[in-house]
């Protein structure tokens, strides 16, 4: 779990096994024996390579007498050219036993994705009932990863790409321009905890945003329960239009995490400024489009919590000018 440059280049071989840690670090099913107290019921269902699965019969007969499954996916360790690959998806059998275990069961699958890159999914969302991006942890990520899957802590990282769907939007941002199509498999700065978090009472301190004029965005953040949660709250803008160009569809303005106990509420509050909303034109001038901003806070899991500042200042006043 460690990735490249981890022991070795492309980090410990198989030959290398975990000896390498010389009993240091864990793994998955260390991580859950420590949380449990017991040791959890483990088999083989696909090889890492995804070329064939491994006694998928006997992995689907006691996946359906289980009360969850939890099935790891990821890749090879890798570094630099050696983890150059031909495509985003993951290998087919890997998508295949994910698909075998939730269609051939009524037992929730819940997916550990130990990878350093995004791969693609196929239909490995639709059939989880869970996913946990785990990232490359390192050598001490087991203990970590059982705790979130067992509920010690909840979740609260933050995707800080966007998650592309399919290998054609492997270059798609939250930036790109607000007219082309953004349908990702998750959006950037996507991510859920195990509480039930709301926002409301979004408000401005001003309807104007003018430079030399700040205005606060205030939002009320709600844990309704059951677990405490640390939330990721974060502020975007959308400019409606901007004459002569295309604005981005999002930009991340500001962030902030809070630690809120059940029933707890907070008033978390942001400074926006004109300056912020400034682009570089055509002319690698720097300047401001007056036109109607859309202030959201975390637009991707909650699609109605925004408010609508007027942006002012003089198109034709000139910031900053790059010299070319």
């Amino acid at each position: 779990m460690g990735g490249g440059w981890n022991v070795h280049w492309q980090g410990p071989s198989n030959e290398d096994g975990d000896a390498v840690y010389q009993g240091f670090g864990d793994t998955i099913l260390r991580g859950v024996r420590q949380v449990t107290g017991k040791a959890p019921k483990y088999m083989q269902g696909v090889d890492i390579d995804g070329e064939a699965l491994i006694d998928i019969d006997n992995v689907v007969r006691a996946a359906s007498k289980a009360d969850k499954v939890v099935v790891g996916l990821g890749e090879h360790t890798y570094a630099e050219n050696g983890g150059n690959i031909g495509q985003l998806l993951l290998p087919e059998k890997h998508i295949e036993l994910v698909s075998a275990i939730a269609n051939q069961t009524n037992t929730p699958v819940v997916v550990v994705l130990v990878q350093g890159r995004p791969r693609g999914l196929g239909t490995i969302a639709q059939n989880a009932a869970a996913i946990l991006n785990a990232y490359l942890p390192g050598a001490y990520g087991g203990l970590p990863i059982a705790e979130l899957l067992y509920g010690r802590v909840s979740p609260s990282g933050r995707l800080p790409t966007t998650y592309p769907a399919t290998e054609a939007q492997a270059s798609a941002t939250i930036w790109q321009s607000s007219y082309g199509e953004y349908a990702p498999q998750w959006a950037f700065g996507y991510g859920l905890g195990y509480s039930n978090i709301t926002y409301s009472n979004v408000t401005l301190s001003h309807s104007d945003l003018q430079m030399g004029a700040p205005v606060t965005v205030s939002v009320t953040v709600t844990n309704h329960g059951p677990h405490v949660q640390k939330e990721v709250v974060q502020l975007y803008t959308h400019q409606q239009y901007r004459m002569g160009y295309a604005p981005e569809l999002f930009r991340l303005r500001g962030f902030t995490k809070v630690n809120l106990n059940v029933g707890a509420s907070e008033t978390v509050s942001f400074v926006l400024t004109a300056e912020e909303m400034a682009f570089w034109d055509r002319k690698l001038r720097r300047r401001i489009e007056p036109a109607p901003v859309t202030v959201a806070i975390n637009p991707f899991i909650q699609k109605d919590i925004s408010a609508v500042v007027q942006l002012r200042g003089d198109p034709g006043y000139v910031l900053e000018e790059a010299d070319y």
